[in-house]
């Protein structure tokens, strides 16, 4: 991969400021000398703000709606991260519960579940 392509590749972070400080100084002392990927940080800016001023116009949902959809949520997985086979598996996930967010994390051994943690974590509000 040339440092073009790997600079295109982070300018759409460089662009929102999401970048790490190191690569968002990468970036940067490549912008200096190459026209080309000044270029492309120009279409990202632009993008950018266009998204943003369109994203002005958009209805705003109602605070009745985001309540039935918390609602409807209570006690359903809302992450989960499964690794391994049938011989030897790890799970960690989330569910969101009233009161707070449960963490747990499984070994699985021959197809047997083994809980190895479960953290309930309060909401903060």
């Amino acid at each position: 991969m040339t440092n073009c392509e790997r600079i295109r590749e982070l300018i759409p972070w460089y662009a929102s400021g999401t970048l790490a400080e190191e690569e968002s100084r990468e970036v940067t002392a490549h912008l200096v000398s190459c026209e080309v990927c000044q270029e492309e940080l120009a279409l990202a800016l632009r993008l950018k703000r266009r998204v943003e001023a369109d994203a002005q116009h958009l209805p705003r949902i109602p605070d009745a709606a985001w309540q039935r959809v918390a609602a409807e949520a209570f006690g359903r997985p809302i992450a989960k991260i499964d690794v391994g086979s049938f011989l030897l598996g790890f799970s960690l996930g989330a569910n969101r519960k009233r009161g707070g967010v449960p963490v747990y994390g499984d070994l699985r051994v021959l197809g047997r579940k083994v809980r190895l943690f479960n953290v309930e974590q309060e909401e903060s509000t």
